[in-house]
């Protein structure tokens, strides 16, 4: 008998502990696959377009990701904790209407990603397939969108299969690469460059931190005792190992192909691939495809959670659950397809600008979890816009204010150099800054809530799901 496919019944709600299942080595799949994309790939061609060595991008690239890496997986601890969404859990911080500032800007990182995700996903199915990079893109979208819809099992098991053939294809790229006769002089063209180096490290650095708001996400199934350590460890591991490797890929590759590299990436990799190309673009495939699957299954619940709080509703069911991915996909699908030749440019601006104001948000989130609030949650206030965390939080919003104009002398981009950036040669050291001003503010300005949370007993009562507004109180899953 065949086995029957089941759909996720849960959306933006309380993961009660009789439904929590699965190991933490788990996450080292899902973001090793995440971040094995091609969108990454060409985040590390970016090192060198932007002037460095194709020498000086490796130590830049680890330290990058490394850096960023260790941030964004502090957040996996909180799913096992808590039990709800990522971005559901800035109510906590914001208020329950003030987060709706945050999941504005979580569903832009989950749209843009998701769009450009899909002009270099396309690419590859189209090469793969011999049909238009459009008709690409569409399959793509399609793909992501039922995978979504399935649901938070059927990605991580998909992410086994991804980060297997990823690994193993972007080694032997890697191998032949190196192997390659001119990489040599490649590898030696160019002098150290102190501002590009810090601009590469920057650069890796956010394509870390945005991945801030999808992190809790993947996590929040596994049970409550699950080690911190393992959940933050196999995190970062999976995020820093495949981010890195990718992005040394991509900054090689642009150094060895240039002009050929920047005019058709997925189509530079299938050749470097030779007799393997179809599994190249196959790899290249899987890697995006799990990259825009969390953004559509992250995208639906922002836009859930902001949509129930306007509304007041607690309840989101599978039907509207479905819809909601649809239009997030649907979006995304449009840019893609209105996506312009000068692409490079523009992700690199995109991935900037995402940085200045997701770092004040992260540094937020990661202060009130370990060092404000110490892990104590009443996860029940957190669906009553009444409740005890308020409506406005007006101390989250005037740090998370600041931390976002603290980094504007020291911005640098296309749109915007900062005098400070223009002093330090075009370093981008921006995003630091907002992380220590934002996390500093909001610790001085949660005073009151720091001696609340010290005079509360040492083992907060656990949270009980009969007491939590629920998407669905029946079953996890539904068979299809």
């Amino acid at each position: 008998m065949a086995k029957t496919v089941t759909v996720e019944r849960r959306s933006i709600d309380f993961i009660p502990p009789e439904e929590r299942h699965g190991k933490p080595r788990s996450l080292l799949f899902v973001w090793f696959a995440a971040n094995t994309s091609i969108t990454a790939v060409v985040t590390g061609a970016l090192f060198v377009i932007l002037g460095n060595s194709a020498l000086w991008s490796i130590p830049a690239i680890i330290i990058g990701n490394a850096v960023g890496g260790f941030f964004t997986a502090l957040h996996s601890a909180q799913g096992p904790k808590l039990g709800v969404p990522q971005m559901i859990q800035s109510r906590a911080q914001f208020g329950y209407f003030g987060a709706i500032l945050p999941l504005v800007l979580a569903l832009m990182i989950y749209v843009g990603f998701y769009a450009t995700g899909l002009v270099l996903g396309g690419q590859a199915i189209a090469t793969l397939f011999g049909v238009s990079p459009q008709v690409g893109a569409t399959i793509f979208a399609l793909m992501s969108t039922t995978l979504a819809i399935v649901g938070y099992r059927y990605i991580h098991k998909f992410s086994h299969i991804a980060a297997v053939l990823s690994a193993v294809v972007f080694v032997i790229l890697l191998v032949r690469i190196i192997n390659d006769g001119n990489i040599g002089a490649v590898v030696e063209t160019n002098a150290f460059d102190g501002a590009a180096f810090v601009l590469g490290v920057s650069l890796s650095a956010s394509w870390q931190l945005t991945f801030g708001p999808y992190i809790a996400d993947y996590s929040r199934y596994l049970p409550e005792g699950t080690p911190k350590r393992a959940t933050i460890g196999w995190t970062f591991l999976g995020s820093v190992l495949g981010g890195s490797l990718a992005m040394i890929l991509g900054a090689l590759a642009a150094a060895l192909g240039g002009k050929a590299f920047g005019h058709d990436q997925v189509g530079y990799l299938a050749g470097l691939g030779g007799a393997i190309w179809p599994l190249v673009l196959l790899a290249v495939s899987l890697g995006k495809l799990t990259g825009n699957t969390l953004s559509s299954y992250g995208g639906y619940m922002s836009l859930a959670t902001i949509i129930t709080s306007l509304t007041g509703q607690n309840r989101v069911g599978p039907r509207q659950r479905s819809l909601y991915v649809v239009v997030i996909s649907a979006v995304s699908l449009a840019i893609a397809l209105a996506a312009t030749a000068n692409f490079l440019t523009n992700f690199t601006n995109f991935l900037l600008f995402l940085l200045y104001f997701m770092t004040p948000w992260s540094a937020i989130n990661l202060v009130d979890y370990y060092w404000v609030r110490k892990e104590r949650y009443n996860i029940a206030q957190l669906f009553l816009r009444d409740g005890e965390y308020g409506r406005f939080n007006k101390g989250a919003f005037l740090a998370y204010a600041i931390g976002v104009l603290i980094q504007i002398p020291f911005m640098n981009s296309s749109l915007y150099v900062g005098p400070i950036a223009d002093l330090l040669g075009g370093a981008e050291i921006a995003w630091l800054i907002g992380l220590v001003v934002a996390g500093g503010l909001y610790y001085a300005t949660s005073h009151n809530v720091r001696n609340q949370t010290a005079s509360a007993p040492a083992t907060p009562e656990p949270a009980n799901a009969a007491t939590v507004p629920a998407t669905v109180t029946t079953s996890t899953e539904e068979t299809l």
